[in-house]
């Protein structure tokens, strides 16, 4: 299944809408949605002469409309009676209509048949944009915009935590079993936005992405998607992705968004002790110091090295060492994570378990302890990546795009 993406277009009146579909027109995506919740004027007319000025620009260009409320996210506060007049008229001029199942869920069923009445099909949708319904809840409301009659059904929900992303991603899996409607989910925020180029776990029919302006946080530049989507859907690996870099660069969080786009395994070295061990890295450090932790970091790499196609993640340290850069190097290619002193120091300030700054968190000591590590980590990595606008997935894709750049990835 190939994910089609769709851009949004929002503007406040007809010149605004139409030079913003000239704009994305360029971009060549496969779907896109007409905001129409930001329209100075809402108005079953107003929504008619719009959308077919938009489809004429787009030619063959699938069109949503999508009228949102703002229960939901949007700028719209209409009753529902003139929502569904609205919806039922945009139906005849476009091919798709987002309507809002859940929060109109009394006519939920009428909505939907007048709309395929006018020949077009309809998106149901539900949005939370302030946490994740349990996984139960989740199944529970793409059942009911089913059951009303959704040729597709879309949840959008926002994480508190990396689990909640985890989550969303496990149970759109499920949902592909439990219904036979087509879905669309995503948990949106930086956080989030790796849900939007996985769509070979999730499942999604369609990811929005960025063609002028976003729609909704988390959403990536149109290109980008484009990328990730085609890695996500098969890519090759001579051997291994190593993330080196100093503590605080992501190394873990962009380890993890490789491997669900890649769809390579994942291994934090120091989670890989943790678990052998039975006891966190600064129990380690205190029980038994730094130089014996050491012997278990090398012990570790010769283990997880063995094998080829995964993204292993490693310590600060893990390179100081040459014995561990040359069984690092054997079956693998050194990507650096690197960031400002600033930045690391903003990012690791209020944590307990880094053991070496423990007793001086500092800007002086991480400058420090950078200056001293700086030029080992630049001698031994074959790749350099900056991570100081804290975005993971445009560090993702551009550590693919300079290792497929360097023969090291194959994307099928």
């Amino acid at each position: 299944m190939r994910t089609k993406i769709c851009v949004p277009i929002m503007g406040r009146d007809s010149n605004e809408i139409i030079k913003q579909a000239e704009q994305v027109l360029e971009k060549k995506p496969d779907m896109v949605e007409l905001r129409a919740d930001g329209f100075d004027e809402i108005s079953p007319d107003m929504v008619v002469e719009i959308t077919k000025k938009v489809k004429e620009v787009l030619g063959k260009i699938e069109l949503i409309f999508t009228l949102r409320t703002k229960r939901e996210g949007g700028e719209c506060e209409i009753n529902e009676s003139q929502y569904k007049e609205i919806c039922v008229s945009a139906a005849s001029v476009c091919h798709y209509v987002d309507v809002e199942i859940i929060g109109h869920l009394e006519i939920a069923e009428k909505i939907v048949s007048e709309i395929h009445n006018q020949g077009a099909k309809v998106i149901g949708s539900s949005h939370y944009f302030d946490h994740t319904p349990d996984n139960e809840k989740i199944i529970e409301i793409m059942k009911k915009m089913e059951g009303a009659g959704a040729d597709i059904c879309k949840i959008a929900v926002m994480p508190q935590d990396k689990e909640d992303v985890e989550r969303l991603i496990q149970v759109s899996a499920w949902l592909k079993n439990i219904i036979s409607t087509p879905i669309i989910t995503m948990s949106m925020g930086e956080l989030g936005s790796v849900t939007r180029v996985c769509t070979a776990q999730t499942g999604s029919c369609v990811t929005f992405a960025v063609g002028v302006h976003a729609s909704a946080p988390g959403q990536i530049d149109v290109g980008m998607a484009r990328k990730l989507l085609k890695v996500n859907q098969g890519c090759g690996l001579k051997g291994n992705i190593i993330l080196i870099g100093f503590m605080g660069t992501g190394k873990t969080t962009v380890s993890k968004a490789l491997s669900r786009i890649t769809g390579f395994k994942e291994i934090d070295v120091d989670a890989y002790i943790v678990e052998k061990q039975g006891r966190s890295i600064s129990e380690i450090f205190e029980s038994k110091g730094e130089e014996y932790f050491r012997k278990l970091e090398t012990n570790a790499l010769k283990e997880v090295s063995e094998k080829s196609g995964q993204i292993i993640s490693c310590g600060g340290g893990a390179v100081l060492k040459d014995e561990n850069v040359d069984i690092l190097k054997k079956r693998g290619v050194i990507v650096l994570l690197t960031a400002t002193p600033e930045t690391i120091f903003d990012r690791v300030k209020d944590h307990t378990h880094r053991p070496i700054l423990n007793r001086d968190m500092s800007l002086k000591h991480v400058r420090q302890l950078m200056a001293e590590r700086e030029p080992r980590y630049k001698e031994v990595a074959d790749v350099k990546i900056s991570v100081d606008a804290n975005d993971r997935i445009l560090t993702c894709y551009n550590i693919l795009t300079v290792l497929e750049e360097m023969g090291y990835v194959h994307v099928n």
